[in-house]
């Protein structure tokens, strides 16, 4: 039985629970509120997590070191809707283990409730039956039980009881997944992770935890491109944990800071003890290391050339040619390269590439890309968007505006109405905004298993017309279900431009072939067709 938990021992119930998690990913993925293969949930969570693991190597480090440090990093880290809510309940246990270098039940305790609070936070309007109501539950019946809780393992079994009770409730409380037939999927994560937590506590081997190496360093990186007239303009990323060897009354933390800011910038340390983190951004590491020795030894080094990463950095990020401080810029997501280009094409000053959701560290990368006063960010995806404001809310250059942008569709019909000489930024917004308001979205899917969804059946290989949470009509013929979508919409709407974003799994002689028809059919309609190599959705259909 654990009495306290240390630094070490958070660092090992963190990795047990994200190993447990990782191997349940795909469960946690399937746990889809709608009748379509791209559940990530699990997937985001797992990525969030390994990005906090990643951070932690001093083992011997006091527990609010060790939390600071997990919490920092999967903030940074977060990517999607439930990767940004675990990290800021992570950032918010860390809070509550702030100046403890062990915790007993009642510390723990305080630490998840803080976590709680910092996760309903996260989201500006927080729905129940969510991870956030298997968090909360599971934390106030802690509460209700401390005074009778003895051990950390009784914290961790009195949590798992009530996640476990609250996850299966979650139907009764969000319509939408009673329909589905399923638990909340992020909720689900929740128990996967404390239930590795249990595993730890209960003795199992080392071994069990480990957890795959997904860091970015593992990335392949071409050095030929690189010779001996190569501009190295951007300097050396350098990072260390110092153990200081000279006496604390002989050493002014202070000064020794000072020193450091003469020889480079974004400077960022902090102390620890007796020891320090450094991260600083020179053309001259080596003074840094010979000033740095002169205090201590070194427990960690790490020196990046951040030309290369520069170089690696503009695979992942197109750019727009920056011809000084504009008043404004553009930023934008795409899923692969030819709709990345499509978006540059378009006037995004940065368009970021990234098949799965975007990191709050993307997001960040992208704003470095631009000098501008403000900038206005299309996720052109609904679990972009609060990892996109997350990264907002650490950006201090500019202005950030999360436009509620939630597909490819919406930022196509947006881009040619932004005006990049108009001075009124708040106008801008507005008339995008209503853009975004007016385009009504339906997407036709080809099923790839039975579903039951609500009092509807969807056989496989069948295809179904999807709007909202709404399943419009079924049939055997993509084709056939395509043109009578159109034909309920406009007799039910008047719209005068139809957009049809084709798949990866639907030919050019069929989306030509449909767009023939549909133009026999609705003369008075303006049809533009635009491939997306979407491998899940056979055909958005955009009405404007």
């Amino acid at each position: 039985m654990l009495e306290r938990i240390t630094g070490s021992c958070y660092k090992a119930m963190l990795s047990y629970g994200v190993h447990h998690l990782d191997k349940h990913c795909a469960i946690v993925n399937d746990l889809n509120v709608f009748p379509v293969p791209d559940g990530d949930t699990g997937t985001n969570m797992v990525m969030t997590m390994k990005t906090g693991l990643h951070s932690l190597s001093e083992t011997t480090d006091p527990l609010s070191s060790v939390a600071q440090s997990f919490a920092n990093a999967a903030v940074f880290g977060a990517r999607g809707n439930s990767g940004v809510i675990i990290s800021q309940f992570f950032k918010g246990i860390s809070e509550g283990f702030k100046d403890e270098h062990t915790a007993d039940p009642s510390v723990l305790f305080r630490a998840l409730d803080k976590g709680c609070e910092y996760a309903y936070a996260a989201v500006a309007k927080p729905v129940e039956g969510t991870i956030l109501t298997v968090i909360k539950d599971a934390t106030n019946a802690i509460g209700e039980n401390l005074g009778e809780l003895r051990t950390i393992d009784d914290v961790i079994a009195v949590f798992l009881k009530e996640a476990r009770r609250s996850l299966e409730n979650t139907p009764k409380l969000l319509p939408i997944l009673e329909k589905a037939g399923v638990v909340d999927s992020g909720g689900s994560g929740v128990v996967y992770f404390f239930e590795g937590v249990q595993r730890y506590l209960n003795g199992e081997a080392p071994e069990a935890a480990e957890v795959a190496d997904t860091s970015e360093q593992s990335q392949y990186v071409d050095y030929s491109v690189f010779h001996k007239n190569s501009n190295f303009e951007y300097g050396y990323c350098t990072e260390t944990l110092l153990q200081l060897t000279v006496d604390r009354e002989d050493f002014s933390y202070s000064d020794f800071v000072a020193g450091l800011e003469r020889m480079g910038e974004s400077l960022a340390t902090s102390l620890e003890g007796d020891k320090v983190k450094i991260h600083i951004h020179t053309k001259t590491p080596e003074q840094i290391l010979t000033y740095c020795h002169g205090f201590g030894e070194f427990l960690s080094l790490k020196i990046e050339n951040m030309s290369v990463q520069h170089t690696q950095t503009t695979q992942k990020f197109l750019c727009s040619p920056n011809e000084g401080e504009g008043l404004f810029a553009v930023v934008a997501v795409a899923p692969n390269a030819m709709l990345q280009q499509m978006l540059a094409e378009m006037g995004a000053d940065v368009v970021i590439l990234s098949k799965e959701v975007p990191s709050s560290k993307d997001f960040l990368e992208a704003f470095e890309q631009v000098s501008a006063k403000e900038i206005l960010v299309f996720p052109n995806s609904s679990n972009s968007i609060l990892s996109a404001m997350q990264a907002g809310s650490l950006y201090k250059k500019a202005k950030i505006t999360v436009l509620n942008c939630r597909s490819i569709a919406e930022c196509y019909a947006s881009l040619p109405i932004i005006d990049f000489n108009e001075t009124d930024v708040h106008a801008i917004v507005s008339e995008v905004n209503d853009i975004i308001g007016n385009i009504y979205e339906v997407a036709v899917i080809h099923a790839t298993k039975n579903i039951q969804y609500g009092n509807k059946t969807i056989v496989k290989n069948d295809y179904f017309a999807l709007s909202g949470e709404e399943i419009l009509l079924t049939g055997d013929q993509f084709e056939r279900v395509a043109l009578l979508t159109v034909n309920e919409v406009l007799r039910k709407q008047e719209r005068s431009v139809l957009t049809l974003f084709y798949g990866k799994n639907v030919s050019e002689k069929q989306i030509h072939s449909l767009a023939s028809r549909i133009g026999e059919a609705e003369d008075e309609v303006e049809i533009c067709v635009i491939s997306t190599q979407n491998p899940i959705y056979d055909l958005i259909l955009s009405f404007e």
